[in-house]
């Protein structure tokens, strides 16, 4: 049977190989207050990444930045502060995020390699009564409805904004909307915020979000290095296996100017991820022919709860056009995990394109495995910065690492470590329109502990010391329009079954390659955003051949791009049409790189009207999505295989009171 290293259990403990990033041609969620007018083509800076409402742009995205994972990391901040994200958050408290890779990260106190996801808390308003109401319908059998708002309490002082949004949706295991899987989903947020005079803000964030029905589609690992032969897609899954998740996240920022050169921003948040059921429906040793065995896997609530925050101190000193900052921090996180005690049923022979049920099996779960993290640093860092000329950042950090694993059937095991690191970013106008940038950046990151199905199960994995190093060129062609090009190097360590299948370090990852973005409005009325990434992650190490592992890591293209094009008619300004393009290239679909999965091109089709209903600003959009109906097996799990979603129609109706 095919060694599976992480399929059994939650994402506490686990690893993936850097993954593809896929595209999604579907909504990022519904709307927050006064949003119908959100363009994130005429928004974006550069084309690396942006959340704006509904429109998601960018080469890269929250789960996949330069071939790997930011959120698994542990770099994702919320306003700029350290968050320790388990629990997604709705977009009833956040207004969208932004990945901050190359120029963007020069004078970002504190970055990290793989680059850093900020997500936007969501704006309380001017003072006024607002409110938004979105009805969605698609793809597929999705549709839903969500109305959010702002209520002043006490003028500005105190402000409520508040939304609620109930929905059917369609999603498969990598994200990506297929017809059938559908789940139910209710949430409910709110980020009050108090201002009682303008050195102070407080703000709170209280999110919560239930999916339940949630049907699980099947995933396909293949018997040798080839791929799953093609299949109708449709719903195949088996209708008893519904899942069921929660997840709240709970909060509180400060922010306050203590002084003419002084200010405080601080953080704590709670983060909870918690499946009280879910399910895997696999099919393993998958032939040619499409003939598998079929194995059902029932998991017991897997959970994992953090708790983290930051704590920073700015100084700011310097006059006229120069300015020097001086920063403080102290942040830290405490994590635990609850996994596995899966149990895996063999149902028997099946063929991957049938669909039929079986009975549900009575499982028997073991005792989970009890997984706490615990994560500290302080840091110091300086900035001078000449205004329209040089920006020059320094840091240093003190981190403390501490992990426990506890499981029934194994010893307790434990790992410290005390790493000190650094970071030093740097930019130069070299012209008017022409500005330099290079930039060197450590990291630490939790590896987790092998999973049930190695040899080493339960045991706890070094923890990953990272680097990364990237210089390149941002040339402002217009005022209105940005030409970025960059290159990067990132190393990691490579953990992955030896031929023994014990899971340890067998090398190093190295990611290598150069980016480049276009952005603004390149004529008149049209605005594009455009990236490309040219690279590759090489996995480095002593004889990977004999362990199975080729050289280019799992799932992982040479080449990828993007093109957001949104173009507005003159002669019908409440009218515009858009494009994206998105390209996928070739990538190993197995460890030894023996099968490779062919590129992916795909393309969405759409239009916004923007009108008045009822006194109030409306838009009315629908898009065609995978316009050309292309066919492709996601890759996701290490090394299994998803279908990519067939051509679907998506439409909502926005409207701000």
């Amino acid at each position: 049977m095919l060694r599976i290293r992480d399929t059994f259990h939650g994402c506490a403990g686990a690893r993936r190989i850097a993954c593809a990033l896929l595209l999604v041609f579907s909504p990022v969620g519904t709307l927050r207050a006064q949003h119908a007018s959100d363009d994130p083509v005429a928004s974006a800076n550069d084309a690396f990444g942006l959340t704006l409402g509904l429109e998601s742009i960018g080469i890269y995205n929250p789960g996949g930045v330069r071939g790997f994972n930011p959120q698994t990391a542990g770099d994702v901040r919320i306003d700029g502060l350290y968050f320790d994200q388990q629990g997604a958050l709705s977009n009833r408290v956040v207004e969208g995020s932004t990945i901050r890779v190359g120029v963007s990260e020069i004078g970002y106190a504190f970055p990290a390699p793989t680059g850093i996801v900020d997500y936007d808390l969501r704006h309380p308003g001017n003072g006024t009564p607002s409110a938004t109401v979105v009805a969605s319908a698609g793809p597929f059998q999705a549709h839903g409805l969500s109305v959010d708002g702002n209520m002043p309490i006490d003028s500005s002082a105190l402000q409520l904004p508040v939304g609620a949004s109930y929905q059917i949706s369609v999603q498969s295991p990598f994200a990506a909307t297929n017809p059938g899987y559908t789940s139910t989903i209710a949430d409910f947020g709110a980020t009050p915020q108090w201002k009682p005079n303008d050195q102070i803000t407080v703000r709170a964030i209280l999110d919560w979000t239930s999916t339940t029905q949630a049907r699980t589609m099947p995933l396909v690992f293949t018997a040798g290095d080839y791929l799953p032969p093609q299949t109708p897609r449709g719903y195949l899954g088996q209708n008893w296996a519904e899942g069921r998740s929660l997840a709240e996240n709970f909060g509180a920022i400060v922010t306050a100017q203590l002084s003419t050169r002084w200010s405080l921003a601080a953080g704590l948040f709670r983060s909870i991820a918690d499946n009280p059921i879910s399910y895997a429906d696999l099919y393993l040793d998958t032939q040619r022919d499409g003939s598998a065995e079929q194995f059902v896997v029932g998991n017991p609530d897997q959970k994992t709860s953090s708790t983290s925050g930051e704590f920073r101190l700015t100084g700011r000193f310097g006059t006229g056009s120069w300015r020097q900052d001086i920063v403080l921090l102290a942040r830290g996180r405490d994590t635990i995990a609850l996994y596995g005690g899966s149990d895996v049923v063999d149902v028997g022979p099946a063929l991957i394109d049938q669909g039929i049920q079986v009975p549900e099996p009575t499982f028997s779960y073991s005792a989970r495995t009890h997984d706490r993290t615990e994560l500290s640093s302080v840091g110091l860092a300086y900035r001078a910065e000449w205004q329209g000329r040089t920006d020059l950042s320094l840091g240093i950090q003190q981190e403390s690492y501490d992990k426990e694993v506890t499981s029934a059937t194994l010893p307790e095991e434990r790992l410290t470590d005390h790493p000190l690191r650094a970071y030093a970013t740097a930019a130069l106008a070299l012209t008017d329109q022409l500005t330099g940038y290079a930039g060197y950046t450590q990291g630490l990151e939790d590896s987790g502990v092998a999973p049930s199905s190695a040899e080493n199960r339960g045991t706890i994995l070094p923890d990953a010391r990272t680097w990364q190093t990237d210089a390149g060129l941002r040339y402002s062609v217009t005022p209105q329009v940005k030409l970025i090009m960059g290159v990067f190097e990132i190393e990691k360590p490579y953990f992955n079954f030896d031929s023994r299948n014990v899971d340890r370090e067998l090398g190093l990852q190295r990611a290598t390659g150069l980016e480049m973005s276009v952005s603004g409005e390149v004529l008149k009325n049209f605005d594009l955003a455009a990236g490309v990434l040219l690279g590759e992650v090489r996995i480095i190490g002593p004889n990977l051949s004999a362990e199975g592992v080729g050289a280019i890591a799992f799932g992982q293209p040479r080449v990828q791009a993007t093109i957001n094009a949104d173009y507005k008619f003159p002669r019908w300004p409440t009218v515009s049409a858009d494009l994206t393009i998105y390209h996928f290239g070739a990538a190993p679909a197995s460890v030894d790189d023996a099968t490779q999965n062919p590129a992916l091109t795909a393309l969405s089709l759409g239009a916004r009207y923007r009108f008045t209903m009822l006194g109030a600003p409306a838009t009315l959009r629908v898009q065609v999505q995978n316009l050309t109906n292309a066919y492709y097996w996601n890759m996701g799990l290490n090394p299994g295989f998803a279908q990519f979603a067939p051509r679907s129609l998506f439409g909502y109706l926005t409207a701000d009171f």
